[in-house]
Parts: C-alpha cells; structure tokens; sequence
C-alpha cells in the first residue's frame, strides 16, 4: 500500500523576501555605481569604448566627451611699428590652451603676403602706403578656436637731415679742445640717436654734441657724426678742425655765384643748384700769412682749379649732395680747410 503525501500550493500571500538575498543585490548596486564614478573622474576628459579587431581582439579607443576649454590669443606683436612699402615685417602670436591641446595658426590679410606657418610669419608689406589688417586664427583641434587681428602701417621711412656741423673754435692748439655740435631733424618726427667717431684725438661725451681732444700733432684732422633713426635710416657728415701751434688762417664766408643760369640758392648751410649747371666757388681768407695756396677737390661733379682762391664747379646730372674742399696754407706751413656743402636738384620747383 503506498502512500503519497502533497505539499500545500504556496500563494503569493504565502512568499516571504529573503533577507540575505536583498543585502547582496544592494551591495552589488552600491559597487557598481562605485566603479562607474571612478572611471568618469579617472577619464574625465576621454572615456573609453572597445570596439573589435579584424583578429578578434579588442581595440580601446579614446572618445573625448568631456568639456573642451577654447585656446586664448594673449598677444599679437609686430617686429617694428612702421614697415617701408614692398619690405617685410616679422609677427609672433603668443596664445596658450588651459587643456594643453595642441594649436594650428592660420593667418590671412587683406593686402600682402604671409611668408612661413606657425606662430611666427613674416608679412610681406604691399607697394601701396596704408594700414592694413593681418589677422590670424588659432584652433585646438576640438572645437575651440579665437580669432585676433592687428593694424600694420605702411609708409616709406626718411632719413634724418643734418641742418649744420659747427666746430667751435674752428681750429685748436695741440693738446686742446674744441666743441662740436650737430643740429638735425627727421621729416617722420622719429626720435634720432647720434655715434661720433674721429681716427685721431679723443672724443668726449654723447648725444648732439661732444667734446675733441686735439692730438699733440699739427695737422687737418677729421670729426664724423651719424645721425641714425629706428626705422633705419642714417646720414653722415663730418667736420675738418685744424691743429697749429700758430694761428692758422682764418677763413670766411665762401662766395658762390651762378654761371649763366639763376637756379642756385642757400638754405640750411646748404647751396642748391640745378642738375648740370655750373657755378664760381670763391675762398674768402679773413686773416693769413701771405703767400698763401689753395688746394681744392670735390667728391661729385667735375670741378675747375689752380691754386687759386676760385674754382669753377658743375654739378653732376644725377639729384644728390656733393662736398667742396679746399686747403689752405699760409707762409708758416699753417693749414686751414674749409668744405662748402653742395646738393644738385632735379625739380625746378626747387628755386
């Protein structure tokens, strides 16, 4: 005889939680929220995702989806604040990134052409005077980009101009010292420096006027001035003081006249004369021991002369200056040397 015994049907009323059960699935929760926080702040800029090779395996590859700082433009500098037509000018960009990305540079203008890559070019100006706009863009390769222009002006640079070069006295005993001062101005209102140089004796002090030091023997000796801009222009001129232990003679004036012709004037220490003309160059001699002889030499033109107190001058048919020189010496051996400054003018409108 068997006997069989049925359990009674549970019914969900009759279901009790399991208590150990509900703790692991809680904990398990709490683990991976734990895990997946971690892996946010450990790849805040760049999380990962696995994707599958050709051979099977994994490959991890770096997808940026945290927040992209854009790159900052600190400053844009020129090499120079004034560029001569049809010259170049160097440009830096200095920019920085907060997330160290890496940056391109493209730069663009207006007028002009951009020589070179990267954070410094070089611009090329064009023919025309005028500002003109460079401009450049920086990007970081994830969508951050700034964007910053500059105004470049384009004008051609003059040199400055000597106005005059006096020594004072005109001639110095051995061992003594004579004044030398040198005016001149700049047409672009630059501000000019000065650098004197003399092969012989001592120069002493700076700017627009020194000191010389004659040296102990007699002789004509030579003091040069340059008179220099920022933007690279100069101009030159020097100045003949004589060193006797007796008076040397002492000159005047130098009378110029025009031959067959009125296109000759004075300004500025400076004759004027039309291209190709001529003129009579006259050494005026205020004290002196007589006899005296003239020696004279010009560096441009074609000039005429004994040894005479006049000479006879043409002006080169090129616009330009020229320097007139003549040395004068007395009965004593005394030398004297006096230069007259000269400047060939290609414009009527000139006189």
């Amino acid at each position: 005889m068997t006997t069989s015994t049925e359990n009674p049907q549970q019914t969900p009323e009759n279901k009790t939680p399991n208590p150990n059960r509900l703790k692991t699935l809680i904990a398990i929760g709490v683990t991976a929220a734990v895990v997946l926080v971690t892996m946010v702040a450990m790849n805040f800029n760049g999380l990962f995702a696995h994707t599958a090779n050709p051979d099977g395996g994994a490959q991890e590859a770096e997808v940026y989806a945290g927040p992209n700082t854009p790159p900052v433009i600190i400053d844009i500098r020129p090499a120079m604040d004034r560029i001569a037509p049809l010259d170049t000018c160097s440009i830096i960009c200095e920019a920085g990134d907060p997330d160290g990305d890496e940056l391109t540079y493209t730069w663009t203008a207006d007028q002009g052409d951009i020589y070179g890559d990267g954070r410094s070019v070089k611009w090329g100006a064009p023919e025309a005077e005028g500002l003109f706009r460079v401009s450049v863009k920086i990007d970081d390769g994830r969508g951050g980009t700034a964007e910053q222009s500059i105004s470049l002006r384009v004008k051609p640079n003059y040199a400055p101009e000597i106005q005059s070069l006096v020594s004072s006295p005109e001639w110095a005993e051995p061992g003594t010292s004579t004044y030398i001062s040198c005016v001149a101005t700049d047409l672009d209102g630059d501000e000019v420096s000065y650098e004197w140089e003399s092969p012989h004796g001592e120069l002493f002090g700076q700017g627009d006027s020194v000191s010389w030091l004659a040296p102990e023997k007699p002789g004509s000796y030579v003091v040069t001035v340059r008179v220099r801009d920022a933007f690279g222009g100069e101009t030159g001129r020097s100045v003949l003081i004589n060193v006797s232990p007796a008076d040397a003679p002492k000159l005047g004036t130098f009378l110029v006249e025009p031959i067959d012709h009125n296109m000759l004037q004075f300004e500025s220490q400076v004759w004027d004369i039309f291209v190709g003309r001529s003129c009579t160059v006259e050494c005026v001699v205020l004290e002196g021991k007589e006899p005296l002889t003239y020696t004279w030499s010009v560096d441009v033109g074609d000039l005429t002369a004994d040894d005479s107190a006049i000479a006879t001058w043409e002006a080169p048919e090129e616009r330009g200056p020229a320097t007139i020189t003549v040395e004068v010496k007395d009965a004593n051996g005394n030398t004297t040397t006096g230069v007259l400054l000269m400047y060939a003018e290609d414009c009527t409108c000139a006189f």
